[in-house]
């Protein structure tokens, strides 16, 4: 602006510098027009010069630095927050959340997970024979709860846990547990059994065996007798009568009839990849958890090893495998992954590997 006033001042000087004086008198008006406009680009030619330096030094002053942000503070944030859950020793993490997280712990799930969602991606959590949820030995949930409480709103909408239970009365407590969590991350529930791939090629009707709803899937208390059984208890379900014949003294040694209490029902059953599929909208699970009361090793077995659902973490129970075991930890390794007996529990973690030797 200074610079474009003194351009045009200019031209009107020397055109006023061309006229005659109309009168010799210093105080004429055409002589005061002349001294004021000498002084005003006089004035001008001095401070536009000024100006610029002043202009520029607080350009660089006001000047806003680029904002970047380091991967370290990413990093640092990951860190706080698997230390919540994983900064104690082995036998800290184990008495807290579960001998199965400690394991967890070690294989770095924690670590992999954050750093999808910091990517911006979904994160698909598939647990089979969910039972009622957030049980005492559920082998998820306690660091779970931890590591969403930690979570940002935006973040738990991208986390996934899908919970599948067979058991209509089981399924029936599984969904008012849930609702009552609902600020967790996106909790869904599907009422359906799993059958191992093979099996079958769409969704079919399937005997299901149980024991009856008058035991509170929570307590055990049995509502018919009025006496106690383990909490446990209405876990113990399947496609098989065999896991139910197995626990049949619970009941003999309360002086039950064990046949009184059990219960055969139609459910839906689906193979391992199209529950995959409805669950997941056709993503990779992150992690699945598998508890089918010894149909676990069946299920794995009957996984192709071209599946789009193999999950980089996956917990099984693998004690009640029997004969099925060996070969399905064999299997495993065939397909990439690591697997390891949890002791003290009768589960098993399987964590696949990126190796490009692998399938």
């Amino acid at each position: 602006l200074w610079s474009r006033l003194s351009v045009a001042c200019l031209p009107c000087l020397q055109y006023l510098s061309t006229l005659p004086s109309p009168s010799p008198s210093p105080h004429s008006m055409m002589t005061r027009m002349k001294r004021v406009l000498r002084t005003i680009v006089t004035l001008l030619v001095v401070v536009c010069p000024l100006q610029l330096l002043l202009d520029r030094q607080l350009q660089q002053n006001l000047a806003v630095p680029t904002v970047t942000i380091q991967p370290v503070e990413h990093d640092l944030l990951m860190h706080q927050r698997v230390e919540l859950i994983c900064g104690g020793n082995k036998n800290d993490v184990s008495r807290t959340f579960g001998a199965e997280w400690s394991h967890l712990c070690e294989w770095k799930f924690l670590q992999s997970l954050l750093h999808h969602l910091h990517k911006g991606n979904d994160i698909f959590i598939v647990q089979i024979g969910a039972h009622v949820g957030f049980e005492r030995n559920d082998p998820f949930a306690n660091g779970a709860e931890r590591l969403l409480f930690n979570l940002t709103q935006e973040e738990k909408r991208r986390v996934h846990w899908i919970f599948v239970e067979p058991s209509p009365p089981n399924y029936k407590r599984l969904v008012k547990n849930l609702q009552g969590r609902s600020d967790w991350c996106n909790l869904t529930s599907i009422n359906a059994a799993v059958v191992p791939d093979g099996t079958i090629s769409h969704a079919a009707s399937m005997l299901f065996h149980s024991f009856s709803p008058d035991i509170d899937p929570e307590t055990g208390y049995d509502s018919r007798s009025g006496k106690k059984l383990p909490a446990w208890i209405t876990q113990v379900s399947g496609l098989s009568m065999a896991s139910l014949l197995f626990n049949k003294g619970v009941f003999q040694r309360r002086g039950l009839n064990f046949s009184d209490y059990v219960v055969d029902t139609n459910v839906t059953a689906y193979a391992f990849s199209k529950l995959m599929e409805m669950a997941t909208g056709g993503h990779v699970p992150h992690l699945v958890l598998i508890d089918t009361e010894g149909f676990d090793c069946n299920i794995i077995l009957g996984i192709s090893n071209l599946s789009n659902y193999l999950p980089p973490y996956l917990i099984f129970e693998e004690r009640q495998c029997g004969d099925k075991r060996q070969p399905t930890f064999d299997y495993l390794g065939e397909m990439c992954y690591g697997v390891h007996a949890i002791p003290s529990t009768q589960n098993a973690i399987a964590v696949h590997s990126h190796n490009e030797t692998c399938i």
